[in-house]
């Protein structure tokens, strides 16, 4: 009997829920996942330098001149996920110290993860059968974060996630991009936290839940993938600080939405865990938010001043 019959089908694969005709990942594997949430390290930490051998080999990395591959030396790693969602999904470590939320990790570390990021997602998009990667991070154990040490996921996608196909609908649909528009209003209606020459963060017109925030190029037809590491690396950093500034320590998720090959305004959205979830969400795929964009703009953009 082979491993995958053994365990009930453990290889990852996509199925389409008959209700909606969304895709689901199946990965039975995932439920094997570690589960060390914690600051300390005990020296068993597999995401820390010197525990190279307990990942998988490492696809690509920023290191220090002179050091070898699945060695220390470096500051950002790329590997493929011990327990993949599905056949193309990689890890990226970021940063050589156990640390646990991305505001400590300075903005010269994170441009060093935007070019890791920029060189996996073309490597995975490069691969037969991957239509777009998809990159997200879950930060503390209440946004499903597994692992305690600073650390993304870039899964390789042989289509395009639903929401992103219901975002360019509805763009397209406007005849106008969302994003631009969104860009112009923001400032006027007091939801701008955060400026920059290339980038800016505010909170949308229509938050989903409480303090969901964005991080969007100026630029309609930025591409992602040629974005300066140190610019970018600059407002992402400057996004984790005024999370942590305005709520502390607090669990959230970041993703990447960005449809290769198409007219699409990429950015990031950030969705601290500060509200909840419950059954009316998850029944009916709609969304309660009790606080104001305004109020969430006005404490994160105090958090940076």
């Amino acid at each position: 009997m082979s491993g995958d019959q053994e365990q009930g089908g453990a290889t990852p694969r996509t199925v389409i829920d008959p209700g909606t005709g969304r895709p689901v990942l199946l990965a039975p594997r995932r439920q094997a996942r570690p589960n060390n949430t914690s600051q300390a390290t005990d020296g068993i930490c597999p995401f820390c330098p010197g525990n190279e051998k307990q990942t998988p080999p490492e696809a690509d990395a920023v290191r220090m001149a002179g050091t070898a591959k699945d060695s220390p030396g470096w500051r950002v790693r790329a590997f493929p996920n011990l327990y993949p969602a599905t056949e193309h999904h990689e890890v990226v470590a970021e940063g050589d110290a156990h640390s646990t939320l991305p505001h400590e990790l300075d903005a010269n570390l994170w441009a060093d993860a935007i070019a890791l990021y920029q060189r996996r997602m073309a490597a995975l998009e490069a691969r037969a059968g991957v239509r777009t990667a998809c990159w997200f991070k879950n930060v503390g154990a209440a946004a499903g974060a597994s692992m305690a040490h600073n650390h993304s996921q870039i899964l390789g996608l042989p289509f395009v996630p639903p929401r992103l196909e219901l975002e360019l609908a509805q763009t397209r649909a406007r005849g106008n991009c969302l994003w631009c528009d969104e860009l112009r209003s923001a400032e006027a209606a007091g939801r701008i936290v955060r400026a920059e020459p290339e980038y800016v963060l505010f909170v949308p017109t229509v938050p989903k839940l409480p303090n969901e925030t964005w991080l969007v190029p100026r630029q309609h037809g930025a591409d992602l993938l040629r974005a300066d590491p140190k610019a970018l690396g600059t407002s992402l950093h400057m996004l984790f600080r005024a999370v942590f500034g305005a709520f502390g320590p607090v669990a959230f998720n970041v993703w990447l939405h960005r449809i290769p090959g198409i007219d699409f305004h990429w950015h990031f959205e950030l969705q601290p865990r500060t509200g909840q979830v419950a059954g009316f969400e998850l029944g009916g795929d709609m969304y309660i938010n009790s606080v104001a964009p305004e109020t969430s703009a006005r404490r994160l953009r105090s958090a940076l001043s």
